[in-house]
């Protein structure tokens, strides 16, 4: 009998175990934040965005570079662009990403469309990770 439980007792691990596994794999191909991803919360200084707002038709787009201080690569730079209102409020946003790495003491592009050309914008940096150390 206490072979069956001691047995019985490791299948419940084993089933847990893979459970847990596949959770974790299926958070992460859906872009599901995890525990684990609490190590990209990085305070977001040694970043800066240059932007300008331009029209196209009747839309603006909001185009620029985010310019890396860091001594390390950084990739998956999250940005934030807000259309604001006459007292500089927030009424619609936008997250977008600078697409590649950015390597150490250099630059990414980056280009939103947004619905008012006519309207005030804000760019925020939200986040970022790091890549490594150096350029190479």
């Amino acid at each position: 009998m206490l072979r069956r439980i001691v047995g019985y007792a490791a299948l419940i691990q084993a089933v847990r175990t893979r459970l847990l596994a596949s959770i974790v794999a299926l958070a992460t191909l859906a872009g599901v934040p995890i525990a684990a991803s609490a190590l990209s919360a990085t305070p977001v200084s040694g970043l800066r965005a240059d932007w300008e707002q331009m029209s196209r038709g009747d839309r603006a787009v909001i185009r620029g570079y985010v310019y890396n201080g860091h001594q390390m690569r950084v990739e998956n730079v999250r940005l934030r662009i807000e259309q604001l209102d006459a007292a500089a409020r927030p009424v619609a946003s936008r997250v977008a990403f600078v697409v590649g790495t950015i390597p150490y003491g250099n630059r990414g592009y980056f280009e939103v469309v947004m619905p008012a050309a006519d309207a005030a914008y804000r760019v925020t940096i939200e986040s970022f990770d790091r890549a490594g150390c150096g350029n190479g």
